[in-house]
C-alpha cells in the first residue's frame, strides 16, 4: 500500500515540476560556487581542483538518485578475476572507464556503480564542445576540466593532448570515461558501421558499432604512464532501455554491469596494436552482450558485488527540495493568496514553458529520435574527428569511413605475433 500511495505521489506533475526545477537551480548554484572558486586555481590548482570535486556532487549526485531512487532502478554488479575487491581498486588509481553505449540512459547504470565506489566526484568524460553552453551541468565541465571537441580533428588532437597534460597531475584518483562507439546504437547506424567492418576485414559485431580507435590511441600515448588501469564496463538492460522519460515519470528499469581490468602497462606500445586491441575487446564485449540475451547472465567465472548503499543523495536531494523547491510552491501560493495574478501568471507561464522545453528534450534524447548519422558524411573535412566520445543527452557525429580507417589495422580477427589481445591481457595479470 505506501508502495502504490508514493508511486503516486511521484507521478504528479506538481511533484515532477518541483523536482525538476530544484535540480536546474541548484545547477546554476553549484555554477556561481564553481565561479567563487576560480581565484583558488591561479594560487592554488591542487585545492581548487579538491574542492570542485567536492562541489559538483552536491549537484551530480541527483542523477544517479533520480534512476536507483527516484525510479526505482535496479543495477547489479559483476565482477570477474580481475576485479576482486571493485570498490578499493577503483578508488585508489587513475583510471580509462571504456563503456557500451546501447541505449539512451545506460551512461546513468554506469554512474550509479561509480557512485557507489565513492568516485562520482572525479569522474569525467570527453564531451562535444557545444555542451559547455548548457547552463548548470554544462558549465561545470569547465571548470572540472572535461576534454571539449569539436569533431575537427586538428583542434581536437591538440585539445586532448591538452587534456591528458593536466590530468598528469589530477590530486583526485580521477575515472576518464570513453564511449569508443562514438554515438548511440541504432539499427542504421549499426548497419553502415558493419558494412564499413566488413569491407575492412574486421570483425562484425551484433550488438555495438565498430569502435573509434584514434582518440584511444592518443590517449594511452600520453595517459599510459598516468593512469594504471583500464575498467571495461558492459551494461546489459533486462527488459527495455529506459529513457529520461522513463526515469522521470518514475518508471523502473534493471540492467546488469559486468566489470573487467585491464593493466595499461600490458596494452601494446604502437598505435595500430592498440587499435587492434580496441577492436578486440569490442569484440568480446559484443559476444559478453550476446551470451547474456540468450541465457540471462554472463558466461564464465563471474560473481555479483555487493556494492555499499549510500544514502548521501538522498539527503543531498532533501536539502535542495527544501532550499528551493518548497519555497517555490509557497511562494507561488502566497502570490496566488494575495492576488497577484499578474505576477503569478508571469511565473506559471514562465514554468509551464520550461517544462514544456524539458519534456521536448527529454523526449529528443529517445535514440531513434536524436542520433546522429553513423560514417559517411558529405564532406570529409566536416566529420574529421573520430575520437571516442558521447555526451550526457546528445550523441557525437560520427567520422567518415577514412577517419576510422586512420589507426586501425588491416585485419581484427587475428593478432600478429607478439601482440596480446584483450582477454589475453587479463589473464597476464
Amino acid at each position: 500500500m505506501l508502495g502504490e500511495i508514493l508511486q503516486w505521489i511521484k507521478r504528479r506533475k506538481v511533484v515532477v515540476l518541483v523536482l525538476v526545477f530544484s535540480f536546474i537551480v541548484s545547477g546554476l548554484i553549484i555554477n556561481v560556487l564553481e565561479f567563487a572558486t576560480l581565484p583558488l586555481y591561479f594560487i592554488n590548482k591542487k585545492w581548487f581542483r579538491i574542492i570542485n570535486t567536492k562541489i559538483v556532487y552536491l549537484h551530480w549526485c541527483v542523477i544517479p538518485w533520480a534512476l536507483e531512487s527516484w525510479a526505482n532502478s535496479t543495477v547489479d554488479a559483476y565482477v570477474d578475476e580481475s576485479v576482486p575487491d571493485p570498490q578499493n581498486m577503483i578508488n585508489k588509481e587513475h583510471a580509462i572507464i571504456t563503456m557500451n553505449h546501447p541505449g539512451d540512459l545506460d551512461w546513468m547504470f554506469g554512474w550509479v556503480v561509480i557512485n557507489k565506489c565513492g568516485r562520482l566526484g572525479g569522474t569525467k568524460a570527453i564531451m562535444k564542445d557545444v555542451a559547455k553552453y548548457l547552463p548548470g551541468i554544462g558549465w561545470t565541465f569547465l571548470f572540472m576540466e572535461y576534454p571539449l571537441l569539436k569533431r575537427d580533428w586538428t583542434h581536437d588532437q591538440s585539445c586532448l593532448v591538452k587534456a591528458c597534460e593536466n590530468l598528469k597531475d589530477y590530486p583526485v584518483n580521477m575515472l576518464l570515461c570513453l564511449f569508443a562507439e562514438g554515438t548511440r546504437f541504432t539499427k542504421e547506424k549499426h548497419r553502415l558501421s558493419m558494412d564499413f567492418a566488413r569491407s575492412r576485414g574486421y570483425p562484425v559485431l551484433k550488438h555495438h558499432l565498430f569502435p573509434r580507435t584514434k582518440g584511444f590511441c592518443l590517449l594511452m600515448k600520453h595517459l599510459r604512464q598516468t593512469v594504471p588501469a583500464i575498467y571495461d564496463i558492459t551494461i546489459v538492460s533486462r527488459g527495455d532501455d529506459p529513457s529520461l522519460l522513463d526515469v522521470i515519470n518514475a518508471k523502473p528499469s534493471a540492467a546488469d554491469v559486468l566489470i573487467r581490468r585491464f593493466l595499461t602497462a600490458d596494452l601494446p606500445e604502437s598505435d595500430s596494436d592498440l587499435a587492434e586491441w580496441l577492436i578486440n575487446l569490442y569484440k568480446e564485449k559484443d559476444d559478453l552482450v550476446d551470451y547474456h540475451i540468450k541465457n540471462e547472465r554472463f558466461p564464465g567465472r563471474v560473481k555479483k558485488v555487493d556494492l555499499p548503499t549510500t544514502y548521501l543523495p538522498d539527503i543531498i536531494v532533501l536539502m535542495w527540495v527544501c532550499l528551493l523547491g518548497v519555497p517555490a510552491v509557497f511562494t507561488a501560493l502566497y502570490l496566488a493568496w494575495a492576488g497577484a495574478w499578474l505576477t503569478l501568471g508571469v511565473i506559471l507561464a514562465a514554468i509551464f514553458v520550461a517544462d514544456q522545453l524539458f519534456q521536448y528534450l527529454a523526449n529528443e534524447t529517445v535514440t531513434e529520435k536524436s542520433a546522429s548519422s553513423y560514417g559517411l558524411q558529405s564532406s570529409p573535412t566536416s566529420s574529421s574527428s573520430s575520437t571516442t566520445t558521447t555526451t550526457n543527452t546528445a550523441s557525437t557525429t560520427a567520422a567518415t569511413a577514412e577517419d576510422l580507417n586512420r589507426t586501425t589495422p588491416g585485419n581484427a580477427t587475428t593478432s600478429p605475433e607478439g601482440n596480446k589481445s584483450s582477454s589475453e591481457t587479463k589473464k597476464d595479470q
